[in-house]
């Protein structure tokens, strides 16, 4: 009898599995952007519901009324409450330079991070006066739960990043400070998004679960819901590619080329009788996402601009909303 040859499951992509920093995510990596304008936006998952549109995609259906399974997120305004200014260093990268506050600085964001309340705008002038050491700015943003279904009290503070140039970036900062932005100001309907986020933490998980290794039979071993052979005796160390036990769920994770169904400040239009379920009512703007993106109900999820994909086929025409 020929040898079983059973292709290895799970990607490689995803080591290693680890815990994420915090319960929202962080972005390492922005697209390039010729427009001054804020790269993602955050929201929080509401729940999923279903649509009715016309299908605008090649294929037996185009021109259709087709359904199509979305995710509810919720996208109040965001406040810009600073902004970071980066050097360049050839021998250590990206080195922070300085900072800039606002001078009014909303009360729940007290709660999340501690800052002058008269902020320091004056590090604001001092980096417009000398443009040439700065290589990059990036706003400060935290969101404003108080104004959600959930209500959670704490708001969420992160650094996004800017398109355009360094000038076009301090002059953008410097507009921004102290200003929201909505979601209309990042994204376009129909357009490509990668939604950001931690998803569902699901503790310590054997193997098979967590890898997705074949149990091995009766006859093998013991215990069935273990990897065989880890690794010969000498060296006795273990590969970082062996399947072992350990953290599953709670990471960072990035889904690439989202559409954007629908942006609107109604939250009516997508509102289910009795809210959704672990979630509530929606009580400000909304975005709708085709498909699933990562994380729990009540979970921020950063929608960014796409990093490979950065066609707009245009706006969807959605007919119908399940509520």
């Amino acid at each position: 009898m020929a040898d079983v040859n059973v292709p290895r499951s799970g990607s490689l992509g995803y080591k290693p599995k680890v815990r994420a920093d915090r319960v929202y995510p962080d972005i390492d990596n922005w697209p390039e952007a010729d427009e001054p304008a804020p790269l993602d936006f955050p929201t929080y998952k509401a729940g999923m519901t279903r649509v009715l549109h016309v299908d605008d995609t090649e294929g037996a259906t185009q021109g259709q009324e087709v359904a199509t399974p979305v995710t509810v997120l919720e996208a109040p305004p965001a406040r810009v409450y600073g902004a970071r200014f980066y050097t360049y260093d050839p021998n250590h990268g990206k080195q922070v330079m300085t900072e800039a506050w606002t001078e009014s600085p909303s009360p729940e964001l007290q709660r999340a991070t501690d800052i002058p309340k008269d902020g320091n705008l004056g590090n604001l002038e001092d980096a417009k006066n000398q443009p040439g050491e700065i290589d990059e700015v990036r706003l400060l943003v935290h969101t404003q739960p108080q104004m959600t279904g959930h209500g959670h009290p704490v708001p969420a503070n992160f650094e996004t990043g800017l398109g355009g140039d360094t000038e076009q970036q301090l002059e953008t900062a410097e507009d921004l400070i102290g200003t929201q932005i909505s979601p209309q100001d990042v994204l376009d309907e129909g357009q490509y998004t990668d939604a950001v986020a931690v998803t569902k933490g699901k503790g310590m998980e054997g193997p098979v679960k967590r890898h997705g290794v074949t149990k091995l039979g009766h006859k093998t071993q013991k215990k069935r819901r273990k990897a065989g052979n880890v690794g010969p005796w000498h060296p006795d160390t273990l590969s970082w590619k062996i399947p072992l036990p350990g953290q599953e769920g709670f990471h960072n994770r990035t889904e690439i080329n989202k559409r954007v169904f629908d942006i609107g400040d109604s939250p009516e239009r997508v509102q289910r009788d009795g809210g959704y379920k672990h979630y509530g009512e929606l009580e400000s703007g909304y975005i709708l996402v085709k498909g699933s993106v990562p994380g729990t109900t009540k979970r921020l999820v950063r929608l960014r601009q796409p990093i490979r994909k950065d066609e707009n086929p245009g706006q969807v025409e959605v007919t119908h909303v399940d509520t």
